[in-house]
């Protein structure tokens, strides 16, 4: 199905993505693995936006060829970009998922609340975001974030690598984050190469 990591730098921030969309059949199992190419990966970049997803493969086709995110004020970070998700992009984001449909229960449903089917991962100015499926965001302290079904396979992976480790660069955190992803597939079924990253740095 999906696994996607993604680290906080200081001043930039590295997303990893595997290439493996699994077909279940009713008695949830896998019935047809396919492997995405480079252009249709989980990652999309759109404008100066990483947008992952992992969940349901209808939110990563609209991420890719149809959302449009609000712009970014130059040098906006903290508090004012964690203001600028909330009434900004959240909005645009789920604006867009209910004009293609992507939404849950159905827009003319008396009880329609904001919902939808995954989990995306934003980063924008170098710093991640995780939209969870009723658009609220979170941030993690320690910077490394995990989702899909390989999430904890490569977040324990992940850390280990870690350990002890300061003041990274890009690169440094992109060939631990392959090998995190590599050790994820390992035991996942539902996650397989090819493995792209994407890094993303903090505009000055």
């Amino acid at each position: 199905m999906t696994t996607i990591l993604a680290i906080q730098g200081q001043g930039f921030a590295t997303v990893s993505v595997d290439s493996r969309i699994s077909t279940m059949d009713e008695g949830g199992f896998a019935s047809q693995i396919t492997t995405l190419g480079e252009g249709s990966s989980k990652v999309a970049r759109v404008g100066k936006y990483l947008l992952g997803a992992a969940g349901d493969m209808r939110a990563i086709n609209i991420l890719h060829h149809v959302f449009q995110p609000p712009t970014l004020t130059p040098g906006l970070t903290g508090k004012k970009l964690d203001q600028f998700i909330t009434m900004k992009f959240v909005p645009a984001l789920r604006d867009c998922f209910e004009k293609q449909g992507y939404a849950s229960p159905e827009n003319d449903s008396a009880t329609h609340i904001a919902q939808h089917g995954s989990t995306i991962l934003t980063v924008v100015n170098g710093s991640i975001y995780v939209i969870d499926g009723d658009y609220s965001w979170t941030s993690d302290y320690h910077g490394v974030y995990a989702l899909g079904t390989g999430s904890s396979y490569v977040l324990g992976a992940a850390n280990a690598l870690l350990a002890n480790k300061k003041n990274l660069t890009p690169a440094q955190i992109k060939t631990i984050s392959l090998k995190a992803m590599r050790i994820a597939s390992s035991f996942d079924p539902y996650t397989g190469p090819p493995f792209y990253t994407h890094t993303q740095e903090e505009e000055k």
